[in-house]
């Protein structure tokens, strides 16, 4: 595990969980800071890897932005239990100004379906999905 990755994901972490004004006090990912993660590097995704809440594979840096989100299409259809949420790193995804993804390496987030389906349910009781554009929360929801 190449130790500057792992650092820069944990920072990025660390900056997701934390309270927004723009947000009136939620954070962009609230759940984040309770669940388990682990990075896997050099490894093309396997399902059979998850073993965590969130298991981040990084990708090679080369892979553009479209290659990714399909890619990230093809994994859903595979495996229908789980969400693929990729993170490029010239995506430049905001929520209200605020930065959401990581902005230095291809990351695919992968977790199972059932659990964030729950967790989403959860967040809109909040005002959590009033902070995006409707572009935004739909790509989102369609990984």
């Amino acid at each position: 595990m190449n130790n500057s990755i792992y650092t820069d994901v944990a920072e990025w972490l660390a900056e997701i969980v934390k309270p927004r004004k723009q947000l009136n006090g939620l954070s962009i990912c609230p759940y984040a800071e309770k669940g388990s993660w682990e990075v896997i590097c050099d490894q093309d995704v396997d399902v059979k890897l998850c073993t965590q809440d969130v298991t981040i594979f990084v990708l090679p840096r080369q892979m553009s932005k479209k290659k990714m989100e399909q890619y990230a299409q093809q994994l859903k259809q595979k495996h229908h239990t789980y969400v693929f949420l990729p993170d490029h790193k010239d995506a430049n995804t905001r929520i209200k100004n605020v930065a959401t993804g990581n902005g230095k390496h291809n990351l695919m987030l992968v977790q199972k379906r059932k659990k964030l389906d729950t967790a989403r349910r959860v967040l809109e009781k909040s005002s959590y999905y009033d902070y995006m554009d409707a572009e935004y929360k739909k790509k989102l929801f369609d990984y």
